[in-house]
């Protein structure tokens, strides 16, 4: 046995040589709950897709009944999370602090944007009336408004309003997760942010292949399944949801 290779007393053994394993995605035993607590038109669709390409099953703005029962209790006890790994967008907005105590270990991302852009992007969102987007589910209407006056205090666009609230959220999601680096990620996608730092924060492989950059009305693939594949991401390009 040659001297490097020799054991002491108390010591470890050496690993030989050989292939280092590469880390792959986190079980379902393992995987954490994954919120994205950013507000809307900051990107959350394409951080959607690129949490399903990494593997984490997420619900982008459930509108479901049992989603739509649980905002209106308060609990925060949303019953998709019993087979999901995750929300992204308003719906969870209101509840980061009471998903924070039921998930230990539950990873939050607050994406972000540059002030007069993200104002410009809200404005067009807010033109189409909520009335008209009921073809999604029978309680959408009722859930966004709901949401949009839980979060903005406004049905409307309002500038000014809307300025205070992403200021203040962004000042208050900074404050509770203080000291906690591990916790919370603040990306900001449109500045060209992507699977650099969000892969690193939940503890997965880099993938290859660029960040995706949903479109403002796209769909997310696979929106609205019950769990299972993730999807890959999306093609499209413009202005982040």
């Amino acid at each position: 046995m040659t001297t490097d290779r020799a054991v002491r007393p108390g010591s470890v053994p050496r690993p030989g040589p050989g292939p280092v394993p590469r880390p792959g995605p986190p079980s379902p035993a393992a995987r954490p709950k994954v919120f994205g607590i950013g507000l809307s038109r900051t990107g959350t669709r394409s951080l959607t897709v690129a949490l399903r390409t990494l593997g984490f099953d997420v619900a982008h703005y459930p509108a479901d009944p049992g989603t739509y029962a649980a905002l209106l209790a308060g609990t925060a006890r949303f019953p998709l999370l019993d087979h999901r790994d995750g929300i992204t967008d308003i719906t969870v907005v209101p509840y980061y602090q009471d998903l924070d105590r039921a998930w230990p270990g539950a990873k939050f991302i607050l994406t972000v944007r540059e002030e007069e852009g993200w104002l410009a992007s809200c404005r067009t969102h807010w033109k189409p009336a909520i009335d008209g987007k009921a073809g999604r589910s029978d309680v959408y209407p009722q859930l966004q408004r709901f949401l949009r006056a839980a979060v903005y205090a406004s049905h409307e666009f309002d500038p000014e309003r809307f300025r205070t609230v992403a200021r203040r959220h962004t000042a208050e999601v900074l404050r509770h997760f203080a000291g906690r680096p591990g916790d919370l990620l603040v990306l900001d996608i449109t500045a060209g942010q992507g699977y650099e730092r969000l892969a690193p924060f939940l503890g997965v492989p880099v993938p290859g292949g660029p960040f995706p950059h949903t479109n403002a009305y796209a769909r997310v693939p696979a929106e609205g399944a019950a769990a299972g594949g993730t999807a890959g991401p999306a093609a499209s390009a413009g202005g982040a949801r």
